[in-house]
């Protein structure tokens, strides 16, 4: 159990900001390509 907490806690220290930076420009990107992607909302009532 403690070899297990000590390798987490290494691998915590190893996520830096441009890590964290990166994951949130990917999701970000992915978001963009799947709201472009999204059919346009008609309106029309019973269709």
């Amino acid at each position: 159990m403690k070899n297990k907490l000590a390798l987490l806690a290494l691998s915590a220290q190893k996520i830096n900001r441009q890590h964290v930076q990166l994951v949130f420009v990917l999701v970000s990107l992915a978001m963009l390509v799947l709201g472009t992607g999204a059919p346009a909302d008609g309106g029309g009532v019973g269709q």
